[in-house]
């Protein structure tokens, strides 16, 4: 039964295993980054440091999700809109057994301006 004050458990401040397992993962993933990029070499590429996050299956699956979100926009540019306004200036023909005059064709196949 509760004494009215903390008997046990965590001490106050101390960090629980979710977030000691991140900042290790955290660490762990700084230590390969510096091994690929070098320790002075990371010259702000944030696109390097997005795939590095967002293949490291050591880190939680939702940060490699935010990571992935990020950099997809790099790798697979969105798709843009389109004009899609067509002029149609085609020229159509008419072939007919009954020759027309020249006043009867433009009649029945000129449109006016």
């Amino acid at each position: 039964m509760a004494k009215g004050f903390k008997t046990g458990g965590r001490k106050t401040g101390a960090k629980n295993k979710r977030t000691l397992l991140l900042e290790s993962s955290a660490r762990q993933m700084l230590e390969r980054a510096s091994e690929i990029l070098g320790e002075d070499n990371f010259e702000g590429d944030a696109h390097a440091l997005l795939i590095l996050i967002y293949k490291n299956t050591a880190l939680p699956l939702q940060i490699r999700l935010d990571a992935a979100k990020a950099a997809i926009r790099f790798e697979k540019p969105m798709l843009s809109a389109i004009d899609a306004h067509v002029d149609d200036n085609r020229v159509h023909y008419s072939i007919s057994d009954k020759p027309l005059t020249a006043e009867e064709w433009t009649e029945k196949y000129v449109k006016p301006n």
